[in-house]
């Protein structure tokens, strides 16, 4: 995708990134952490991009990115919750059931009394 500064590539496979928005805080919502990309290659979301000059330097881009990934120097970010947090939201999930359950035997008794 060419931009007013250049062609804007996906610093993890080189491939082309689009516009997703802004991204807001989470703890203060209104202020706006910035900008966020979408590379349609590997599914990088980030803030972070490269911007090149002109096609030949993007398939140069690609190239060096392939031979970095290649040798284990550099891998493709994905989201995924932290292995140490599964037991909250396994907890979590058990805590929701039991109340749900609960939930709707005290209401059955309450419209039998």
């Amino acid at each position: 995708m060419k931009g007013v500064y250049g062609f804007k590539v996906c610093p993890f496979c080189g491939g082309s990134v689009e516009y997703a928005g802004i991204k807001s805080g989470h703890i203060f919502p209104a202020a706006h952490t910035g900008q966020m990309y979408l590379c349609n290659g590997c599914g990088y979301q980030g803030s972070f991009i490269l911007e090149v000059g002109d096609a030949e330097e993007v398939t140069e881009t690609r190239v060096e990115c392939q031979h970095l990934r290649e040798a284990g120097k550099l891998k493709t970010p994905s989201f995924r919750f932290p292995d140490n947090w599964a037991w909250f939201w396994r907890g979590y999930l058990a805590l929701l059931v039991v109340m749900l359950v609960f939930g709707s035997w005290a209401n059955l008794y309450e419209m039998f009394q």
